[in-house]
């Protein structure tokens, strides 16, 4: 067999070297803490991809800090490589909808075609190296933002109705995010920011039903109230009462089921009940009512002027600066500075305005819980009429669950002393927690939804705050 020539040398020689040439391209690592200068310049700047508002800015920090202490290497991006944390993300940021958001707010289709086209690569999935500083820092904001929208950060309440108030989760993203980071948890993590209240999950699955069916106005309303769960306290209370006010009714819950349920009567829309969460920490019987200056300026001493005789019908009586009572017979109701730093209230009894109980939760709206006499109007389907109170359907059964765990306090004493004319105070053993919500979409036990009324106009004024154009 003769010698092979050069070119039969190269023909089986070339092959082996572009393998071994091949492989060792598709092997090498590259360093990740190479790209760390450029890293710390991109989060030295802010990239046009942030938020330009209050909430892009509160983000853009912790994504700072986050990077400052991890001295800017890649998060997401292993050398040129993409980790599996990456692509949980994606996976989670895709599914942004069961939550009633948009996951084209978090820039999915953009960073999904940077992993697609990682995947084009003859040796695995890779990045462009020129890359992968803003590419990492992009995904980092992505995650920061989902996490917010899961903890209801990026609207406030309040900016849709100044009564309309929501203390902010306190949780540390930038912990957060190192935890899923590190653990590999990315999925996991962000589940667990959601709220855990059987309503949201109720809803979730009402916003599927709805996008199948192609009912644009329920998964609109839908995805308004997941919002709204994702405002309130993660944990409402082992027990609590909780007043939904465009359906008029109010439960109270034990674990995760009610064990009392009555209609309520809700403020006007011109004296909307405020929205809000307290603790219940005591009940007055026979209550005096003490006539708010609103009330005083606008109704009572209009109809002073007219009628004199006012106050005695309706029981009411007038108390001075030093809570002396006052001849309402001497006063000139006409004369504005003789009525000054005059108290008016209506005494205990059947017809006081209160009713025979109210159940005091303090806070700075002056709101309460309470009996009234007008039980005719509980009838009515639509019950906003009061001026900011919540007026209850079955004020005993309340009082008995109140102080259920007071043995002095049983029905026969409740009714007692509602009927006694005589204001009594009595102070729960253990605060309960009270929160005054604004659901028009709400899921009954066998699963299907209710949409109530908006007497408050609220829906249509939370909708457009989602709707704004978010500076970028």
């Amino acid at each position: 067999m003769g010698t092979p020539g050069l070119g039969g040398i190269y023909r089986h020689i070339f092959p082996v070297v572009l393998i071994t040439v091949l492989t060792s391209v598709a092997c090498s690592k590259v360093d990740r803490e190479q790209f760390a200068p450029a890293v710390q310049g991109v989060v030295a700047t802010k990239p046009k991809w942030v938020d330009r508002g209050e909430f892009g800015n509160r983000l853009w920090a912790i994504e700072q800090q986050f990077y400052e202490a991890r001295e800017y290497t890649p998060a997401w991006i292993d050398g040129d490589r993409p980790t599996p944390q990456l692509d949980q993300l994606l996976e989670v940021l895709r599914s942004a909808a069961q939550h009633g958001l948009e996951p084209a707010d978090y820039g999915v289709d953009d960073l999904h075609a940077a992993r697609a086209a990682a995947d084009e690569k003859w040796f695995g999935a890779r990045f462009e190296p020129e890359r992968i500083p803003e590419l990492d820092l992009r995904l980092t904001y992505a995650f920061l933002e989902h996490a917010a929208d899961l903890l209801g950060w990026r609207h406030s309440p309040r900016s849709i109705d100044k009564s309309w108030l929501a203390t902010p989760k306190k949780v540390d993203l930038a912990d957060q995010l190192g935890a899923a980071i590190d653990g590999n948890d990315v999925r996991d993590t962000l589940a667990s920011l959601a709220p855990v209240h059987p309503q949201y999950k109720g809803l979730q699955a009402a916003l599927s039903r709805a996008r199948q069916e192609g009912s644009k106005e329920h998964v609109e309303r839908i995805s308004l109230n997941l919002e709204r769960w994702r405002w309130v306290p993660r944990h409402l209370g082992e027990r609590h009462v909780l007043v939904n006010v465009p359906s008029y009714q109010m439960q109270v819950v034990e674990g995760e089921k009610p064990v009392l349920a009555m209609r309520v009567i809700v403020g006007a829309p011109d004296t909307p009940t405020p929205l809000f969460s307290d603790n219940m920490t005591y009940v007055v019987f026979s209550p005096y009512w003490n006539i708010p200056d609103s009330i005083l300026r606008e109704e009572t001493l209009p109809r002073l002027t007219e009628d004199p005789d006012y106050l005695v019908r309706n029981n009411m009586e007038v108390v001075g600066t030093s809570g002396e009572r006052v001849d309402v017979a001497s006063v000139d109701w006409a004369d504005e500075e003789a009525t000054k730093g005059l108290r008016f209230r209506q005494a205990p009894g059947p017809e006081n305005a209160l009713g025979l109980v109210k159940f005091i939760f303090p806070n700075h709206f002056s709101v309460y819980l309470h009996d009234t006499p007008g039980d005719a109007l509980f009838k009515k389907q639509q019950r906003a009429l009061s001026h900011g109170c919540i007026r209850v359907e079955q004020p005993v059964a309340l009082a008995e669950y109140v102080l259920a765990d007071n043995e002095r306090w049983k029905s026969p004493r409740i009714v007692q002393a509602m009927n006694a004319k005589e204001e009594q105070t009595v102070t729960l053993k253990e605060p309960l927690p009270v929160h005054i919500g604004y659901w028009t979409a709400w899921v009954e036990e066998d699963g299907k939804v209710t949409f109530t009324d908006d007497p408050y106009g609220l829906d249509r004024k939370h909708a457009a705050a989602r709707a704004r154009v978010r500076p970028r």
